[in-house]
C-alpha cells in the first residue's frame, strides 16, 4: 500500500494535519497553534512531514489564493500578503508541495469522500463567507472566485448595503443579536443564536430569519448561473441542520421554479474537509496513486 498524503489545512488560529489515504480515510489528524510568521509555520509542517514517510503533500490556506502560481495573495486571517507559499514550503521540506485554497479543496474532498457528487456548489458557512465549484470532479476557478461572502446585500439592520458574510455568516450572527439586544456578549456565538431563536426569543428569529432571507438571494442568483447544482453546506452554521437547511429552502422555493430548486445538502467531513481537500490536491497532482 502506498503511504498516505499528508494534508494541511492553515488557519487564522489552529492548523489542521493528517495523513490521509487514497480512500479518504483520516489518520493521526490534530490541530496546532498557527504559528504567527508564515517560515515557522513551515518549519511546523517541515517537522510533520519527516516525522513519517509520506507520499505527497498538500497545503492549504484561506484568502486570496493564486494556485497557478502558489502565491497566497492575500488572507486578512493569517496576514498575509503575496505570500509565495508554494516556493517557502518546497524550500523547507526540500520537496514538491502542492498549494491550493481551503474552500476549493474542501469542495473537492466533499465531491470525492463526503457528498460524492461530481458536480456541487460548496458553502461553508463559517467565521466568513466563501464557496468553490466543482463540476464532473473538477475544481472550477482560482483566485478572487468564489467570494461570496462579499456580494453586497442590503443590510436587514439599516445602513445601506453591506457584504453577505457581514450578515449571514456564523459571527456576523452573534454581532449582529448582541446590537439588536444592547449586548456585548457574542459568547455564544452562532449557536446561541439557533437556541434562543427555538426557545421564542423573538430578537434572534429576527436576525436568522433576514441572514436567511439574503442568503435565499444569492443562492438564488447562483442557481440562474450555474443551474440547480446540488448546493452543499458545511462549517460551523450547517451543524444547526434543520434550523437552517428548511427554512433556506422554502425562502429559495420561494424565489425559484421548481425545475431550478438545487438540493441543499449537509456536507459530510465537517471541519476536516479543509484537510482531506489538502491531501486530494496533492493525489490529483499525481503525488499518490
Amino acid at each position: 500500500m502506498a503511504p498516505p498524503v499528508l494534508g494541511v489545512d492553515i488557519g487564522g488560529t489552529a492548523i489542521k494535519i493528517g495523513r490521509v489515504t487514497t480512500d479518504g480515510t483520516l489518520r493521526d489528524a490534530r490541530q496546532l497553534p498557527t504559528p504567527h510568521e508564515p517560515e515557522a509555520v513551515a518549519d511546523l509542517i517541515a517537522g510533520e512531514a519527516a516525522a513519517t514517510p509520506t507520499a505527497a503533500i498538500g497545503v492549504v490556506s484561506p484568502g486570496i489564493v493564486d494556485e497557478q502560481r502558489g502565491v497566497v495573495v492575500y488572507s486578512a486571517n493569517l496576514g498575509w500578503r503575496e505570500l509565495a507559499l508554494r516556493d517557502l514550503l518546497s524550500t523547507r521540506l526540500g520537496a514538491p508541495v502542492v498549494t491550493g485554497h481551503d474552500v476549493r479543496a474542501g469542495a473537492l474532498a466533499e465531491s470525492r469522500w463526503g457528498a460524492g457528487e461530481p458536480d456541487l456548489f460548496f458553502l461553508p458557512l463559517g467565521t466568513g463567507l466563501a464557496s468553490a465549484l466543482i463540476t464532473d470532479g473538477q475544481i472550477r476557478g482560482t483566485g478572487w472566485a468564489g467570494e461570496i461572502g462579499q456580494i453586497l446585500v442590503p443590510d436587514p439592520d439599516g445602513g445601506g448595503r453591506v457584504p453577505l458574510e457581514r450578515v449571514c455568516a456564523a459571527g456576523a450572527l452573534a454581532h449582529r443579536y448582541a446590537a439588536a439586544t444592547g449586548s456585548s456578549d457574542t459568547s455564544g456565538g452562532a449557536r446561541a443564536v439557533f437556541q434562543r431563536a427555538a426557545a421564542g426569543d423573538e430578537a434572534a428569529r429576527r436576525v436568522l430569519d433576514s441572514a436567511i432571507e439574503a442568503l435565499a438571494d444569492v443562492l438564488a442568483t447562483s442557481a440562474g448561473l450555474l443551474g440547480p447544482v446540488p448546493v452543499v453546506l458545511g462549517g460551523g452554521l450547517a451543524e444547526a441542520g434543520d434550523a437552517l437547511v428548511q427554512p433556506l429552502r422554502a425562502a429559495l422555493a420561494a424565489r425559484l421554479p421548481e425545475p431550478a430548486m438545487p438540493p441543499l445538502r449537509r456536507a459530510g467531513l465537517g471541519q476536516w474537509a479543509g484537510c482531506l481537500g489538502a491531501a486530494a490536491l496533492a493525489m490529483t497532482s499525481g503525488g499518490s496513486p
